[in-house]
């Protein structure tokens, strides 16, 4: 697996469509992937950055929690969830050694969309160091 693809696998696993920053489909094809079963709704989502080095070499990408809610409640659970499974994790495994995710300083920052008052976002600042040659 490259640093791509552990970035990836990492972010969707937690029940919840996940898509990189730059990537995020528009409705019609996120719907078709909820008509698929591949989701179970459109929110809440994550979006996250693909920020890579090399040895010793640590970034700091952000993801954020996307929710249309009238309460910040389920989008910091989900927060909660994702903390508590960097703070378990072991370095994961890629192709050409590894890399190891914690949590920034500060962990999770709340925001509302100016544009739709609805749109609730998490933002979490982390850091990844990663452990190979290129």
């Amino acid at each position: 697996m490259n640093k791509q693809q552990a970035l990836n696998a990492f972010w969707s696993g937690f029940g919840v469509l996940a898509f990189e920053e730059n990537a995020v489909p528009d409705d019609d094809a996120i719907q078709k992937m909820i008509d698929a079963g591949l989701a179970k709704a459109k929110y809440p989502y994550i979006t996250y950055q693909v920020l890579t080095d090399s040895l010793d070499a640590p970034v700091n990408p952000t993801a954020s929690i996307w929710d249309r809610n009238t309460s910040w409640e389920r989008s910091d659970v989900l927060s909660n969830q994702i903390a508590e499974k960097i703070q378990k994790m072991t370095p994961i495994k890629l192709d050409d050694g590894r890399m190891f995710i914690t949590t920034g300083t500060p962990y999770s920052q709340h925001f509302r969309e100016e544009v739709d008052s609805s749109i609730r976002r998490v933002v979490l600042n982390l850091q990844v160091e990663f452990f190979t040659n290129y």
